[in-house]
């Protein structure tokens, strides 16, 4: 009887170690996001991470993003990779941003990862739906 308690404490263990293993494997990290936005054809430039618009005390990274066929000027995402999707929620719900009248924002998440899209003259469809397929197949 004591011989199977500990087999079945052990195999507890074992499960236990196995399932939180499989959820860090599951984070996303800022490579992961970057390459799936460039996999939908935009082109990201890196603008560093930026010291103003922390979430929940993670900085964004910024990106200019811009359709390399176009002349136009680059729109900007940051992007934010936070500990856990609890938390992509909480500092969804609490972000606030200065822009323009003119400027649409838009939020795309997935697991961890959070992108915030500025939208200048308020298209979202510009990048919009590239943002979202790349956020969806992370």
């Amino acid at each position: 009887m004591k011989l199977m308690i500990i087999l079945l404490l052990a195999f507890v263990v074992v499960m236990t170690g196995c399932t939180n293993e499989e959820k860090e494997d599951s984070k996303v990290t800022l490579e992961n996001v970057i390459q799936a936005i460039g996999a939908e054809g935009p082109e990201l430039i890196s603008e560093g991470q930026r010291e103003d618009g922390a979430l929940e005390n993670v900085k964004p990274y910024m990106f200019s993003i811009a359709n390399s066929k176009e002349n136009a000027k680059p729109e900007a995402i940051y992007v934010y990779i936070f500990d856990s999707e609890k938390t992509v929620k909480d500092a969804k719900s609490k972000g606030k941003y200065s822009v323009t009248s003119l400027t649409a924002i838009e939020h795309y998440e997935q697991k961890n990862a959070l992108v915030v899209y500025f939208a200048n003259g308020g298209r979202i469809e510009k990048f919009g739906d590239k943002i979202q397929s790349a956020m969806q197949k992370l």
